[in-house]
């Protein structure tokens, strides 16, 4: 076998893995869209100050719910989960957490817990938005949107 026809069969390898990976991401990423996320338990909270700005840590336990009839599999190594950034209902930055988890997997109908995912909050936004939900009556854990981080092949997407 020559080396001209052994660089063209991994040529050739190569685009084809290259394809069938692409359409294994898109096929995450629809997924994921369907994907929840809940946080479950707060631990470990602790105020610090950094650069003169007062931010908030704590640990979060976060659910993560398949409510579709599908398996959800994220397990490959070129996709990770790598930030979750929480907002408030007027899209202000609350805080967010960096995870990095690389597989992922959800039964059908099902629901995974990711334990102790580090939230860094900053203080100043944290306590207007609490002072201005103490001001509405009719707040509740729904009025947080969290918005999910995933890269894949070092690309990052958002994911609401």
């Amino acid at each position: 076998m020559s080396v001209k026809k052994i660089v063209i069969g991994a040529g050739i390898l190569a685009i084809a893995g290259y394809f069938y990976l692409e359409q294994r991401v898109k096929k995450i990423i629809k997924q994921f869209e369907f994907v929840k996320i809940y946080p479950v338990a707060f631990k470990k909270l602790d105020a610090k100050w950094n650069d003169g700005k007062p931010f908030v840590t704590f640990n979060l336990d976060l659910k993560l719910v398949n409510p579709t009839a599908q398996h959800f599999s994220a397990q490959l190594t070129a996709v990770t989960l790598k930030r979750i950034l929480f907002y408030d209902k007027k899209n202000m930055l609350l805080g967010s957490a960096n995870v990095n988890v690389k597989a992922i997997n959800i039964a059908p109908n099902s629901s995974t817990i990711i334990p102790n995912v580090p939230v860094q909050m900053d203080l100043q936004t944290a306590i207007t938005n609490v002072l201005g939900a103490l001001n509405v009556s009719n707040f509740n854990s729904s009025d947080i949107r969290i918005e999910v981080i995933v890269s894949i092949l070092g690309t990052e997407h958002k994911i609401s």
